[in-house]
């Protein structure tokens, strides 16, 4: 296994660099349970994501008023509810959830449900 990444290091930097999920030590969103989420990416205009969240686990209802959202599914199935409307979600779907929306996220079946997640810019609150 590679050495884990200080993500100071390459984080929030104007510079190209290359890094492993593997190096990344995994870390639990706000409002989310059963789940790891990866933070691969980040700077004023972008935050990158890889999120897993497990059977049984969950997104509980959140709402971003100062970034868009994007999500691309991996593997896995399940739902999210955007202002009250269900949409399936599995491998190969990608959801995108403009600034203001109320989400929330469910995992459906015995598989772990893997995406990618943005936001953009970066939320107000991470801003530097």
């Amino acid at each position: 296994m590679a050495d884990l990444i200080d993500l100071s290091t390459i984080t929030w930097t104007n510079k190209p660099y290359k890094a492993n999920i593997g190096q990344i030590p995994p870390a639990v969103a706000p409002l989310h349970f059963e789940s790891n989420s990866w933070a691969l990416a980040m700077n004023n205009d972008i935050e990158f994501f890889v999120t897993e969240i497990r059977p049984g686990g969950r997104a509980e209802k959140d709402m971003h008023p100062d970034a868009d959202h994007v999500f691309y599914y991996l593997s896995g199935y399940g739902y999210q509810i955007l202002d009250g409307v269900r949409y399936d979600v599995g491998p190969g779907d990608v959801l995108f959830v403009p600034r203001g929306v109320d989400h929330e996220m469910y995992v459906t079946g015995q598989e772990t449900l893997r995406m990618i997640v943005t936001f953009s810019p970066c939320r107000e609150a991470k801003r530097k």
